[in-house]
């Protein structure tokens, strides 16, 4: 379902591309024009998100053990530091035709603007209700978890970012019909370019730390003490790995050291089902525990070797 709803959006976003380059040529509106060329990025963005989705899909195999779960954060990454870039560029291109502005066309600006923001609009929320899942967390408590595609927000980005710029054309296409204030439109791309980027940059940041297995799970170190050393014969736990490879994984694996070397495999497996328990109930899906004799304390809960 998400798949087909994103490659109509894809098809619906191109038809919008041809028509504002060619509306932009005929009232030489460079606004139009950049919209379009923005437009295009945008698709190519989706495309990357649509591919992630597929890849998503697939199962694990013995070269791809742990499948593709990954693709979501790339694609988020490649489409957010992409969309970056382009505000970036949106923002120096404002400049120059803030000094350098021209005469142009103001009514295709305003018509075709008001089509763009529409369909941008409507493809930007249908990202967003395909990007947010809801998941129960309990029966008993009936209570819900949600969390958010990274790699659909990424696309719902780039599609929030046009629908703004979308609405600066429109706007500067009227104070221009009525009021000849060419510098409207660099001033409203500024502000929308500035508005984007803050709403990009904790998404980047996000996917960044996810590639790098960086530890952004929503636990504190108190937190996890508490859970794995919750059985006193636990005395200690190290070469801890905690990596969020997508927004609905967490993984999670570490030694634990017991205080006694001749309990039995029962009363382990008790110890570590226990912990394994607690830890599922603070979302983690992948745990692995390894037990280690008091031999292998190292009183540093970090990986020493790795």
């Amino acid at each position: 379902m998400k798949e087909k709803m994103i490659l109509l959006i894809i098809i619906f976003n191109i038809i919008i591309i041809f028509a504002e380059i060619f509306f932009g040529l005929i009232s030489n509106s460079f606004a139009l024009i950049a919209d379009a060329l923005h437009n295009t990025g945008d698709v190519i963005a989706i495309i990357i998100t649509y591919i992630a989705l597929k890849l998503g899909t697939k199962k694990s195999t013995f070269k791809y053990t742990f499948g593709f779960i990954k693709s979501e954060m790339m694609a988020a990454f490649v489409n957010t530091l992409f969309l970056s870039l382009t505000m970036f560029y949106m923002i120096y291109e404002a400049i120059n035709r803030f000094f350098n502005p021209e005469i142009i066309e103001p009514m295709y600006m305003i018509v075709v603007g008001i089509i763009a923001v529409i369909a941008n609009s409507i493809s930007a929320y249908i990202l967003h209700r395909l990007g947010v899942e809801t998941h129960e967390h309990s029966h008993e408590d009936e209570h819900y978890h949600h969390h958010e595609d990274a790699n659909i927000r990424s696309a719902y980005l780039h599609m929030l970012s046009d629908a703004l710029i979308s609405v600066g054309v429109v706007v500067a296409g009227i104070f221009i019909y009525y009021f000849k204030i060419y510098y409207i439109d660099s001033v409203l791309t500024i502000v929308f370019s500035i508005y984007i980027l803050n709403h990009s940059f904790p998404l980047l940041k996000k996917s960044f730390l996810s590639l790098m297995d960086a530890n952004s799970v929503d636990i504190s170190k108190d937190e996890l003490d508490a859970i794995i050393k919750s059985n006193e014969a636990v005395v200690e736990y190290h070469d801890l790995h905690i990596s969020k490879p997508s927004s609905k994984h967490s993984f999670i694996s570490f030694h634990i050291v017991l205080n006694n070397d001749m309990l039995s495999l029962k009363d382990i497996e008790e110890i570590t089902e226990s912990i394994r328990y607690k830890l599922k109930e603070n979302h983690f899906s992948h745990i692995i525990v390894q037990v280690d004799s008091s031999s292998s304390i190292r009183n540093n809960i970090n990986c020493i070797d790795c």
